[in-house]
């Protein structure tokens, strides 16, 4: 049995829909998910939402994504949520269920994670694994504007422990009591997730396609917490710590400018490394994610009512010509054609 969220083509809501025959799929489309929405989503899983821009309780009908979001039940018993999304306005969610491992991956975009006291940025290829727990919640922020698709599992008990290998697993993982973990995906399993994804093949040979990539990263998941347990593995923590606060100061400021120089002064380290370094840990150039990041902030700048000129300015950008090109190519449309909404 599979399980789909849907959007319904009439109402534009989030439906739930149980096939039966795993030979018959049904393609989800690309409507609009609202804040009722997540409210009847979260009662089912124990999430709690918060809209910064919105009051709590407000019955007004604001569209939070615009996408596609899949539900499903893996043969193992895991819960598997895939979304391919457009972010239309920031949200956080909080989540304080049980589950001894969960795991996010990010195949395109990044969110914010909080827990145990620590802020994770999960970029491109990078997947997040931990474990929820009621004393412990865990936050995840959402920016808007943003291209988000990802892959989120859980492993509960109750269900999945009727697998002698994952039985195996989270018996090995719960007995390390290691912290949150982050590590970037191998590029065959990011290739091939990517794919599942948005496979239309039939629901069996699908199943089975996901089923066995998703094993594949809960093995690289306890070979990363294997590393992690390792002598010497402390300075490579520390050596992470201050590469993200590097990448933390490119996102709370991107307007500045900077150099690989002083941002190599910064995290104690050669500008090579640095370089080579950044790009390992989070998938990209260290000045494409200053790109993105400043592009990211022109978009919520245009948002608001700002001017190309303006927003450009705002962001770091000294031409709005060499704003408006790098734009389009992320967003896919000009910046003269986002407005604010109404």
């Amino acid at each position: 049995m599979i399980i789909f969220t849907l959007l319904s083509s009439d109402s534009n809501r989030l439906i739930s829909v149980t096939l039966q025959d795993p030979n018959v799929l049904v393609p989800a489309q690309k409507k609009f998910i609202l804040i009722e929405d997540f409210k009847r989503y979260g009662k089912r899983y124990g999430i709690d939402y918060h809209f910064p821009q919105y009051p709590k309780g407000a019955t007004t009908p604001v569209a939070v994504l615009q996408g596609d979001v899949e539900e499903m039940t893996l043969g193992s018993g895991i819960s598997l949520t895939q979304s391919d999304v457009l972010v239309l306005e920031p949200y956080e969610t909080f989540s304080s269920h049980e589950s001894p491992l969960y795991m996010l991956v990010v195949l395109e975009g990044h969110v914010v994670v909080s827990h145990y006291g620590q802020q994770y940025s999960i970029h491109s290829g990078m997947t997040f694994a931990t474990r929820l727990s009621s004393h412990h919640a865990m936050t995840v922020r959402h920016v808007a504007g943003h291209k988000l698709r990802t892959l989120s599992l859980g492993v509960y008990p109750g269900e999945a422990w009727h697998s002698s290998l994952l039985s195996a697993l989270l018996q090995e993982w719960q007995f390390s009591n290691t912290p949150p973990l982050t590590w970037h995906v191998p590029d065959y399993l990011l290739v091939g997730l990517a794919r599942a994804q948005h496979d239309s093949g039939t629901g069996v040979a699908r199943q089975l396609i996901i089923e066995g990539l998703i094993m594949q990263l809960l093995g690289q998941g306890l070979h990363q917490q294997q590393i992690a347990l390792k002598p010497g593995a402390l300075a490579l923590r520390c050596e992470h710590q201050r590469l993200e606060n590097i990448r933390k100061l490119l996102e709370q400021s991107p307007e500045k400018e900077y150099s690989l120089n002083g941002l190599a002064q910064q995290a104690a380290m050669s500008a090579s490394s640095l370089r080579s370094k950044f790009r390992l840990a989070y998938g990209c150039t260290i000045f494409d994610f200053l790109r993105d990041c400043r592009l990211a902030l022109a978009h919520r700048y245009l948002l608001e009512g700002h001017s190309v000129q303006q927003a450009a300015w705002m962001s770091g950008y000294q031409h709005a010509t060499n704003f408006s090109t790098a734009f389009r190519r992320r967003y896919g449309i000009p910046p003269v054609d986002i407005r604010r909404p109404r």
